[in-house]
């Protein structure tokens, strides 16, 4: 409870713009929970192979891996709620597309727009919320921001499964079919859409680079960038393996009905919002780096239960597990990454992060929908593991150190630092 008051407390004092972006996120991931649930399903239904589903996974995590830099650079000049505003119209309109129009060239299509919209997301979320926040509060704002997307991701679900009920009974006699879920789809992009609404009551923060000429890779320490980007990258390209396909993982393993798998995926979210709010808590105890590694190492016997134990019940409790303490490091990751890099060049070492991990995050996805078709789920999970151990051992050769001196720096008084 006491934590709980404190949370409340600092988001009452977070910067007017920070407070917006929360919101405007909070609508967007209810929307792209919802519209998740059921795309993967959607594809199926429409006829099309898992190699080809994976390959529409693959398609915006491409788009932004290609254009996170090259928009950064040329979104330089442009203010953060223009960018903003054009994310999200660009995401509702691919919503739209994807629920529409069935075809192969139009699902590759509207997918390339959604990448295009989840680039110019990545190359604002980060700066901005770094902007309008201070040291003191910084953790809490990125960590109060991931916990109410993943809280949105609970609502989101939900609603997406009880939309795509009702639409069974009501238009293909309580049969799940193309019918049903392109309706939860449909409703998916009016919740996008809603999102704009916080996003134009944003104050002009101006131009995202701050002043022409801000974004200067040659400012960047190549050995320092690499070693920062490398383990979050390689948690990208394991999680890129599983975590697009859990809906199909848990509705072919346990032959789920889709309001069961609507509640079930709802409720992965909740427990992320749980690990949001841990974060800040273990930061005070062990720091950025020691609270990466314990929350990624302790997540690694739950994704092995999770993707071995073929019960159900084992299963879903190291689900939600998992799912808690692997992504509480997010939010923690954010405040470590730009802490190596100066503010003018926030920005940019975002796109750089965002086209890393996007790039990793399609390749897993893409090799997972092709390792399906041979080998199940197997593969693509204890893939997923060996990545997870790296990113945990790398984090503790190259920064458990530092992070102690900083720590043991920071806690010694004033005089005994003379």
């Amino acid at each position: 409870m006491k934590a709980l008051k404190e949370y409340l407390l600092r988001f009452r004092h977070f910067h007017g713009n920070a407070r917006l972006f929360i919101y405007v996120t909070f609508a967007s991931s209810m929307a792209q929970s919802a519209f998740g649930l059921v795309y993967n399903l959607y594809v199926l239904e429409l006829g099309y192979t898992r190699e080809f589903l994976g390959t529409l996974e693959s398609i915006p995590v491409f788009v932004t891996a290609a254009l996170a830099v090259p928009l950064a650079l040329l979104c330089a000049n442009l203010s953060m709620k223009r960018i903003l505003l054009t994310a999200v119209a660009l995401a509702a309109l691919a919503f739209a597309g994807l629920s529409v129009f069935p075809s192969k060239p139009m699902l590759i299509s509207f997918r390339f727009l959604s990448g295009v919209s989840a680039a110019l997301m990545a190359i604002t979320s980060w700066p901005l919320m770094a902007r309008y926040s201070t040291e003191n509060d910084r953790n809490f704002v990125f960590s109060f921001q991931f916990a109410f997307t993943m809280i949105a991701g609970f609502f989101g679900n939900l609603i997406s499964g009880g939309m795509t009920r009702l639409a069974a009974v009501i238009l293909s006699g309580g049969a799940e079919s193309e019918t049903s879920y392109r309706a939860a789809l449909l409703a998916s992009a009016g919740i996008m859409a809603l999102s704009i609404l916080p996003a134009l009551r944003f104050e002009d923060p101006g131009s995202a680079g701050n002043r022409r000429g801000a974004l200067d890779p040659s400012r960047l320490e190549p050995k320092r960038t690499f070693m920062v980007f490398l383990p979050q990258i390689l948690v990208g390209f394991g999680a890129g393996m599983v975590m697009p396909y859990l809906n199909i993982f848990f509705k072919t393993m346990f032959d789920l009905r889709i309001s069961s798998l609507g509640l079930l995926m709802s409720l992965m979210p909740l427990s992320m919002s749980l690990g949001g709010f841990v974060g800040p808590w273990l930061v005070k105890k062990r720091g950025l780096v020691g609270a990466m590694i314990i929350l990624q190492a302790l997540s690694v016997p739950f994704l092995a239960t999770m993707g071995f134990s073929g019960l159900i019940l084992p299963t879903v409790a190291a689900a939600f597990i998992r799912t808690m303490l692997m992504n509480a490091s997010w939010p923690i990751y954010s405040v470590f990454m730009l802490s190596h890099f100066r503010k003018e060049d926030h920005p940019l070492a975002s796109a750089l992060y965002t086209a890393g991990w996007s790039l990793a995050w399609a390749f897993g996805t893409k090799l997972s929908g092709t390792l399906q078709m041979d080998f199940g789920f197997t593969m693509p999970f204890m893939i997923t593991i060996v990545c997870y151990c790296a990113a945990t051992l790398l984090l503790s050769r190259w920064f458990l150190r530092g992070d102690r001196r900083a720590a043991a720096a920071t806690a010694m008084p004033p005089e005994a630092m003379e």
